[in-house]
């Protein structure tokens, strides 16, 4: 690749703006340049079929491409000089952080795992939206040739990337002996318990009902009372907790590993349930030591483990690990029941998969398994939030203090997405249809989306609602999600 450079000097900075305006004109004869040699390049190649490769070459020759085109951006350790940034007026700047907030070539497990970051690249290259124009107006040689992209497509498609976008949720497995049934149901006794509070009455279920789709249905959750005596409010919304097992980290800020580090955050949060250090739960485990059936049941599971910090948030994860929703007509779909979806419903489909929705929101859950920017296209917290509105939740960074993770989010999962709201880690939208629109405006790059389409993505994200013990999730009484007793074996 050749970059074209400024002139090296500039002599007197009476004329520095001269030079200054030729390389803004030249740069804007250079981007219209990039885009009509994209469109010659394209018919030099419009017939071009991909020539019969080895497995092992044609591997190479991706990775070639990717490294000689891609790389300068999407790599890890992608930079860019300072000087040249100031004469390219921010457009290298715009490029590599762009690129390395979209995704990188060498995936970062840690904020994004499964197929995500195969998803977008495979996006990018079936739309031709990258490399940008601008990009290569100054990057001669890294416009993709229709060749290229159907190499890298290839590729992603070998490595299954297309068939891993959408996956029926597969039901949990049953409890297969009377010690995993017991563990169970000890954590749904637990997960229903207000003593796991300061004041004994807020509980797991009080923000996370499984009756309202595994949340509240709150903008923002009450917790125990605060000094005035009314009760306190969550920063944020709360998530639901509907398969929130295939979650890639817990919380919105995935500040928590797994579902048993979850569980033991609310108890020691002075907002949600009172407690505020570790000390705390020999409290929590004095008062659960009171009920004799709770300490038979922890006698049987735990041993002589028994109450304790670690022992109650295990329980109460393996209850949590049960609360997975298959058997959406999605599910049907997918299984083959073409008549499972309206057409309406596969229309938007199509439309969720062609704007790029099914590059975050893909897997079994339809998301939950990365992490990213809110405002990758416009400002969602503008859109999303009422004026006015205090924001104290920045993402990821919350949690890691590192500023490049400023505002990525834990993506949420779409199943039983209609049953969940208000939106948004805001709790300040309440409609699906219109979080649908701001999703679009501000994630998509390509604008508001018309209203038909808007329309059919959410009769799309309707047939997400599955099953919960055989029940349709949005038809839960309360008798459907009792457990059954368990009595520990003598």
């Amino acid at each position: 690749m050749v970059m074209l450079t400024p002139f090296y000097t500039m002599k007197k900075s009476s004329s520095a703006w001269k030079y200054v305006l030729i390389l803004a004109a030249t740069g804007a004869v250079a981007a219209v340049g990039g885009k009509v040699s994209q469109c010659v390049v394209d018919s030099m190649h419009a017939s071009t079929q991909i020539p019969p490769m080895e497995p092992a070459k044609a591997d190479a020759v991706a990775r070639q491409i990717l490294e000689m085109k891609c790389a300068d951006c999407h790599a890890q350790d992608a930079s860019y000089s300072k000087f040249w940034n100031f004469f390219s007026f921010g457009l290298l700047s715009d490029h590599v952080d762009g690129a390395k907030r979209a995704f990188t070539l060498t995936p970062d497990y840690s904020v994004r795992s499964g197929n995500v970051d195969y998803l977008k690249m495979d996006y990018v290259l079936r739309t031709r939206r990258m490399p940008l124009a601008s990009y290569s107006a100054v990057h001669l040689g890294s416009r993709l040739t229709p060749t290229d992209v159907a190499i890298l497509r290839q590729k992603y498609k070998e490595q299954g990337a297309e068939a891993r976008a959408f996956a029926p949720i597969a039901a949990p497995a049953a409890p297969q002996t009377d010690l995993e049934k017991a563990r169970i149901y000890l954590g749904y006794k637990l997960y229903h318990d207000g003593r796991l509070s300061t004041n004994n009455l807020v509980s797991c279920s009080s923000c996370h009902e499984l009756t309202k789709g595994g949340t509240d249905n709150l903008s923002k959750s009450k917790g125990v009372p605060g000094p005035d005596g009314y009760p306190q409010l969550g920063g944020v919304n709360a998530p639901t907790t509907f398969n929130a097992a295939g979650n890639i980290r817990q919380f919105w800020d995935g500040r928590a590993a797994d579902l048993k580090e979850q569980a033991g955050g609310p108890p020691l949060n002075p907002v949600e349930m009172g407690y505020a250090c570790e000390a705390d739960w020999d409290i929590i485990a004095h008062k659960l030591s009171n009920d004799p059936e709770l300490v038979a049941l922890f006698a049987y599971v735990f041993g002589e483990r028994g109450i304790n910090a670690d022992t109650i948030t295990t329980a109460i994860a393996a209850y949590e690990q049960t609360l997975v929703t298959p058997d959406s007509a999605f599910d049907a779909y997918l299984k083959g029941d073409e008549k499972a979806l309206t057409d309406t419903q596969k229309a938007g489909m199509k439309s969720f998969v062609e704007l790029g929705c099914a590059t975050c929101h893909s897997g079994p859950t339809l998301g939950g398994i990365s992490f990213e920017y809110i405002n990758t296209h416009g400002d969602l917290r503008a859109l999303a939030t009422p004026a006015g509105y205090n924001e104290g939740a920045f993402g990821l960074r919350d949690f890691t203090k590192k500023e490049e993770h400023k505002d990525m989010f834990r993506v949420p999962n779409l199943r039983n997405v209609a049953l969940t709201a208000p939106y948004f880690h805001t709790g300040t939208v309440n409609s699906l249809q219109e979080a649908v629109s701001i999703m679009i405006k501000t994630q998509n790059g390509a604008g508001a989306a018309d209203d038909t389409t808007v329309k059919n993505i959410t009769r799309f994200l309707e047939a997400q609602t599955g099953k919960l013990y055989g029940k349709p999730a949005n038809a839960l009484t309360p008798e459907d999600v009792q457990l059954q007793p368990v009595i520990p074996q003598q």
